[in-house]
């Protein structure tokens, strides 16, 4: 991320509750290393309030089969107590689309009236209904997921006719507030052969308009509930991805630079290390609790115990050490790439610390 777009996340870069929660992450991160349970809560926590949703996605299931929301506004007022207690730092609040759910912007309110900053990650067909709560909620950034240039492309992958023209109406009317009156802004491609094509037009078109553009591979998780069925939905050539980024600013951006690399080499993403169940945490709409954000593993409920018993309990600390076993994780998300360099950065400043102190004892 250069320093351009990294001073655009001033409020969050520079908030009180950032700062602490590096101190917090480097000493789980330094408790990890010595095989000891993290001493706080995890750096993000990612809520899917719902799997509701208006959109019928090729890459997802949940919308065939959209149960009844389990977890309760008062249920979120809980884990959001919790969160604090714990120094969580990120909150995503995704679906879904949660903005389905009627009681959204006060579950968003009950984390950032404690200075957490809020993310929520919507499909934008319901923006222009939205747009008081959008600004008023205390939301840190919103985030929309526009999966194409042209409306043909968006809603083939979508799977939801006339929604393009809406969603872009969402994005330019929630834009034209001033920067302090409104969210940042982001516009995210769910990037794949299918729409690998028209990146450079996407780009062009939204960079002007929005704070920032980001663009995630789509993944395909065979065990995680989401998992789509369309083999041509999760494929992605490197060449023509960085035949369409060539020139732009993206072609400096470590996170892409680094996925081109690794589908060159390897034709998978790129390995890091996993900070799943340490500095992160994926909690589903009827509070089951996965340390990954691919929900392998379920550690527990939130109906059976709170959410701090859960995250230092004796099962949760089994299913790290299980995590940490297993090598280096392959998923590129957005949130895992950059924990993982967040996280790596803590470890090389705890090793360092490390080495400092010893030093000063010889």
């Amino acid at each position: 991320m250069g320093l351009k777009r990294l001073w655009r996340y001033r409020r969050i870069l520079f908030s009180p509750r950032f700062a602490a929660s590096v101190w917090f992450s480097r000493k789980n991160i330094s408790a990890s290393g010595r095989d000891l349970p993290p001493v706080a809560g995890p750096y993000m926590a990612e809520l899917d309030v719902t799997y509701r949703c208006n959109c019928c996605c090729r890459m997802c299931l949940r919308w065939q089969d959209p149960p009844a929301d389990g977890m309760t506004l008062e249920d979120y007022r809980r884990l959001a107590d919790a969160c604090r207690d714990l120094g969580v730092c990120q909150v995503s609040i995704a679906g879904g689309e949660p903005l389905l759910r009627k009681d959204v912007f006060p579950i968003i309110e009950s984390f950032t009236r404690y200075g957490m900053s809020v993310n929520l990650c919507t499909n934008g067909i319901l923006i222009d209904q939205h747009l008081d709560g959008l600004r008023r909620s205390g939301l840190s950034s919103v985030t929309v997921s526009l999966d194409g240039a042209t409306a043909g492309t968006h809603e083939k992958i979508r799977g939801s006719e006339a929604a393009f023209e809406r969603v872009e109406k969402g994005i330019r009317l929630l834009a034209r507030y001033g920067k302090g009156e409104r969210p940042l802004l982001r516009v995210r491609m769910t990037l794949s052969d299918l729409n690998v094509d028209e990146l450079r037009t996407y780009y062009e078109k939204w960079e002007p308009v929005v704070d920032d553009v980001l663009i995630q591979p789509v993944h395909h998780c065979p065990t995680a509930y989401y998992a789509g069925e369309d083999p041509s939905a999760f494929t992605l050539d490197p060449e023509r991805l960085s035949h369409e980024i060539s020139g732009l600013p993206l072609a400096r951006d470590g996170y892409v630079k680094g996925l081109i690399k690794s589908l060159r080499q390897t034709g998978e993403f790129p390995h890091h290390r996993c900070h799943a169940g340490l500095l992160m945490v994926r909690i589903d709409p009827w509070g089951n609790v996965y340390p990954c954000l691919e929900q392998h593993v379920r550690v527990g409920s939130l109906r059976d115990e709170g959410f701090k018993a859960l995250w230092h309990s004796d099962r949760f600390d089994r299913v790290r050490r299980e995590i940490a076993g297993n090598g280096h994780c392959s998923c590129w998300y957005n949130n895992t790439a950059l924990i993982s360099r967040y996280g790596r950065w803590l470890e090389f400043t705890t090793a360092h610390g490390m080495r400092e102190k010893l030093g000063s004892t010889n």
